[in-house]
């Protein structure tokens, strides 16, 4: 049997002084006290078509925390998380209307479900990387998109009408009645909470050793190999875990809608997100939920004459040249040429 060492190679993966209890405790404890903050959003927002924005901002930036994390500990570009996202969002409604769950059991059987698929998927995938693991990602994800469509599973997906969930007048979900599901301001809390929950438990995984050992796979695989270490359930395990989040964000967003369209599976969304992350950056943990905000309020007010598309393209563009690592990463920039600045 093989003895594996305690810490992955100095030489991979050198100690970083962010990484001690005090910083972590100092970073922790800033994600605490963005929740709380972020839990008035309702009071200060008084429309509510504002503020049904800033709901979709926050329930599209769980599957951009799990696209982010990947680029930013292992490296790899994924296009297959609205799998997640749709799979569990559609396992809502095939919960509550095939065999009468309640939402809350929906939620959590549709977050078991997008979970397995994840599993699934990066057993197919996580060995590859680069642009196969891309493509790899986004050819699984459109076959599940074409899964859905089909007409043999209309009365559990209906196809390209979509799936409206029957839910029933009396339904509710964390204490909360239809109406109130659908009220955005009401609605807030239980995915804001799941959001911060989920970006404190990705950071957290990125500090640990765990993390560590993902950043050697990403810097030098085959000489975290040489060292001893198994690099595919490494890779699996952060791959899941991204997924899980995914299919948080699908689960909460199917229970809010009330109606699940076969387009949260299709390219156009896998695409959006991945945009929207290279935008706000993937360096950092806010890096796409920045990106994600920018992206979904560029929808709502720059959709005129059908150009989003070329405004995007154009954003794109001016980032990947300009801001490499993304609106984040060129504020990390500043501020490291700052210090460096103020010290001499």
């Amino acid at each position: 049997m093989t003895t594996l060492p305690d810490a992955p190679p100095a030489d991979v993966v050198a100690p970083r002084s962010r990484r001690r209890p005090g910083r972590t405790l100092l970073g922790a404890g800033l994600i605490v006290a963005v929740l709380l903050a972020g839990l008035s959003v309702p009071y200060i927002i008084k429309d509510p078509y504002t503020m049904g924005l800033v709901l979709e901002m926050a329930l599209l930036g769980l599957p951009a925390l799990g696209i982010g994390f990947l680029a930013r500990h292992l490296g790899l570009i994924s296009l297959g998380h609205s799998a997640f996202f749709g799979a569990a969002a559609y396992s809502v409604g095939i919960a509550v209307n095939r065999w009468d769950l309640s939402l809350t059991a929906a939620v959590g059987f549709a977050v078991v479900v997008g979970t397995l698929v994840s599993l699934v998927m990066g057993v197919l995938v996580v060995r590859a990387s680069g642009m196969g693991f891309l493509m790899l990602t986004l050819a699984l994800s459109m076959a599940l998109w074409q899964l859905a469509l089909q007409t043999s599973f209309r009365p559990w997906t209906g196809a390209h009408d979509g799936l409206l969930i029957n839910a029933g007048a009396d339904a509710s979900f964390l204490g909360m009645g239809p109406r109130e599901i659908q009220d955005p301001g009401l609605f807030w809390a239980g995915v804001w909470v799941s959001l911060m929950g989920a970006a404190l438990v990705l950071w957290l995984v990125g500090r640990s050793r765990f993390g560590v050992l993902l950043e050697g796979i990403r810097e030098n695989e085959e000489r975290m190999r040489f060292s001893g270490y198994g690099t595919f359930l490494p890779r699996l395990a952060a791959f899941t875990l991204t997924g899980v989040v995914a299919s948080l964000g699908g689960a909460l967003f199917a229970v809010n809608a009330g109606y699940i369209s076969p387009d949260i599976l299709g390219f156009t969304r896998a695409g959006d997100s991945l945009i929207a992350v290279l935008i706000g950056g993937p360096a950092s943990l806010a890096g796409p939920l920045i990106g994600t905000g920018l992206f979904v309020w560029a929808q709502a007010h720059l959709n005129f004459g059908g150009n989003l598309h070329l405004f995007t393209g154009i954003a794109l563009i001016l980032v990947l040249v300009f801001l490499p690592g993304g609106l984040t990463g060129a504020v990390q920039r500043i501020a490291r040429a700052l210090r460096k600045g103020g010290s001499r």
